[in-house]
């Protein structure tokens, strides 16, 4: 029988410096750790409920952030479109309610800081609406005295008219 001699190379991680077998095993020994060292049990704990606290958050910002993009849209139909322009309460929440699990999967909230500002947004918007909202009266009572005054000036001239006629009839 002829001898042969095995010649096979054993494989290793260029890495790591350990061969695949190595690998698995750091990889077990790893996962050992994390469920039974106290302090890494710690920290993925805390890292798990960093993680729940921040969905929370999320779910608690979504609503808030479509209602403030609403109040945009709706001021923005107020001052461009018509001045009377409202969108319900009702659907306001409804609204809210159904795009905030989107808002919440693509991330499209209001940063936190700005939520610490909430009442003053509420106050901005508030002392905004009441801009738009008088500037839109100012401008119906302009047009309804331009109508007025318009509606005066034909009766004049109706009247002087009549008066005009009167005295050729008289004449």
């Amino acid at each position: 029988m002829e001898h042969t001699e095995n010649n096979e190379q054993s494989v290793v991680n260029p890495e790591s410096g350990a061969s695949p077998e190595q690998d698995v095993l750091f990889a077990e020994l790893a996962a050992y750790d994390a469920a039974n060292d106290p302090e890494i049990k710690a920290e993925t704990e805390q890292a798990e409920q960093a993680e729940a606290q921040a969905e929370q958050a999320a779910a608690e910002m979504a609503p808030m952030s479509a209602m403030f993009a609403l109040m945009g849209i709706e001021q923005a139909i107020k001052a461009f479109v018509h001045p009377r322009f409202e969108i319900s309460d009702e659907r306001r929440e409804q609204v809210a309610r159904d795009c905030a699990p989107a808002l919440i999967k693509y991330g499209a909230m209001l940063p936190a800081w700005l939520a610490e500002y909430e009442a003053e947004i509420m106050a901005v918007k508030a002392v905004g609406g009441l801009t738009i909202e008088s500037v839109g009266q100012v401008k119906r009572l302009q047009a309804e005295d331009a109508a007025t005054l318009a509606a005066m000036q034909a009766d004049e001239a109706a009247n002087d008219d009549d008066e005009n006629e009167n005295k050729e009839d008289a004449a």
